[in-house]
């Protein structure tokens, strides 16, 4: 039966062809919203990979040239939450599908698709008017840019409304959908292909990022909903001085936006948790300890929760210097969990040895380079550092690093997925060139980014020449265009995907050689 998720994947040019979902195995409901919803995050990331070519190419041919701020609003507005955020929850809805026997259909996934695209493409519109603001939002400065004429009151207006519409997606409609996934709906046997409970490191792993997102997301929620109302005239501004206070508005905010990042990471881990085991060379379909990939998990997930403080060492007075240290201290822990996690994934591999299909080898290159993320990450949140690296391009390597790393684990994850949602293999010499060129331009972009910070290159400047800083971009772009290009052949290879096996058709498992 076709469905509103099907009508919109035949409509759309060249990336609908990529998802069109298999209908012979009668399993539409648990693959259908998946498709669209990993579809759209394709869509989102052409947009973004362009934009993010065009920051440096923009800095070398015009230095200075306030575009440039369009192009970085647009290039982090997209390819934080409609890119990666969006493929993450494609992909484990269709897992939670899957291995509960549960029909991804009903009003969540709608809404969470059309708030999620709805409030990007009013985000967009409102960059395009002249928003220019930084992914991290800091309020009052997009007041502040329309006071002084950067940009318009109805481009402020315009972006705040898109940004709701995103965190309602996020926050509410993804995490409640999920989490109604695991533990109610309707369990029905010809949909359950993989069967999975809460004891396994994936399900778990999945379980605690949706209660992450919705506890975390909360505060902003609250501080959020006034400022949209005040700023469409609906309330005083007087009613909501007290949510407005940049202080107040920061703290609710990053609550959400570090605990955002810890969430993907743990749904990424449990990703990886749930994939690895399959490409096992001895066929044991195990991973080296359940008990230990779990005890990670909780040990993320306890010490990430407060390490968020981490963001506000240069906010003296206004946060108390022991919560600097706590954050730091938290931070730090977070490598703890991250440790036990590298040493399950690499005793799995010790232990049963690994079958090199481009899947898992797409996972693992994304694993190491969160790994890498993970040291850039405990260095500047270390209280002394932070002063050194806080406004560098050390945040920004940081930042890209952690959306890119957690989105190729997803990409390597879809692999597995993509042949009973679509009924074909993806062309797996594609799958090994997207290896390689990603190791080079994804690893590469990051360490002059992180290596430009460590120089004093400011980060949201338009002027790299000014401060002799245009090697650095220079560099930027030439990595840039390599994983551009990684990207590119992932995409061709989904094009030049090929009828899969029956078997792989309506069953998670393989494709082994």
């Amino acid at each position: 039966m076709k469905t509103t998720a099907t009508t919109v994947i035949e409509r759309v040019p060249l990336f609908g062809r990529m998802f069109s979902v298999d209908v012979s195995t009668g399993l539409e409901e648990i693959n259908t919203w998946p498709a669209l919803f990993i579809m759209a995050s394709f869509v989102w990331l052409a947009a973004a990979g362009l934009m993010g070519l065009l920051m440096p190419a923009t800095q070398i041919v015009e230095p200075g040239n306030s575009i440039f701020y369009m192009f970085l609003t647009a290039h982090g507005a997209a390819m934080a939450l409609p890119f990666a955020f969006q493929l993450m929850a494609g992909i484990s809805l269709h897992r939670a599908g899957g291995c509960l026997g549960r029909p991804v259909t009903g009003i969540l996934p709608k809404l969470t698709f059309w708030c999620m695209n709805g409030g990007a493409l009013v985000l967009t519109l409102a960059i395009l008017d002249g928003l220019k603001i930084s992914i991290v939002t800091m309020w009052p400065l997009p007041l502040v840019g329309a006071n002084l004429g950067e940009w318009s009151n109805t481009a402020v207006v315009l972006g705040f409304t898109g940004i709701a519409l995103v965190l309602i997606a996020a926050i509410v409609l993804y995490p409640i959908n999920l989490l109604w996934l695991v533990f109610a709906g309707e369990k029905r046997q010809e949909l359950l292909l993989a069967e999975r409970s809460l004891k396994d490191p994936g399900m778990l792993g999945m379980t605690m990022a949706s209660l992450v997102l919705l506890i975390s997301g909360t505060p902003l929620l609250i501080v959020a909903v006034p400022v949209l109302l005040a700023l469409y005239g609906i309330l005083p501004i007087a009613a909501v001085t007290s949510v407005i206070r940049p202080v107040v508005f920061q703290y609710a905010f990053y609550i959400w936006a570090h605990n955002l990042m810890e969430a993907m990471a743990l749904m990424a881990a449990s990703a990886v948790y749930a994939t690895l085991p399959l490409y096992l060379a001895d066929g044991s379909r195990k991973l080296f300890s359940d008990r230990l990939a779990n005890l990670g998990l909780w040990v993320i997930l306890g010490t990430s929760i407060t390490s968020f403080f981490h963001h506000f060492f240069t906010f003296i007075p206004n946060q108390p210097a022991i919560l600097d240290y706590w954050g730091n201290i938290m931070s730090w822990g977070t490598g703890v969990g991250a440790a036990i996690s590298i040493f399950t994934v690499l005793g799995t591999i010790w232990e049963h040895g690994l079958l090199a299909e481009p899947g898992v080898l797409i996972v693992l290159t994304g694993f190491a380079l969160y790994i890498l993320d993970g040291i850039s990450a405990i260095m500047v949140s270390n209280v002394a550092w932070n002063y050194h690296l806080h406004g560098t391009m050390w945040v920004s390597g940081h930042s890209m690093t952690a959306i890119l790393s957690i989105a190729v684990m997803w990409l390597g994850v879809l692999y597995h997925h993509y042949p009973v949602i679509t009924g074909r293999e993806i062309e797996r010499n594609l799958g090994y060139w997207f290896v390689d060129l990603f190791v080079i331009g994804g690893f590469g972009t990051t360490l002059v980014m992180l290596a430009g910070g460590a120089a004093g290159m400011p980060r949201r400047f338009a002027a790299w020449s000014q401060g002799g800083w245009m090697p650095y971009g220079i560099l930027l772009l030439i990595f840039g265009i390599i994983l551009g290009l990684a990207f590119v052949l992932y995409a061709y290879g989904l094009m030049k995907s090929r009828e899969a096996e029956p078997v792989r058709r309506g069953v998670f498992v393989p494709a082994v050689s």
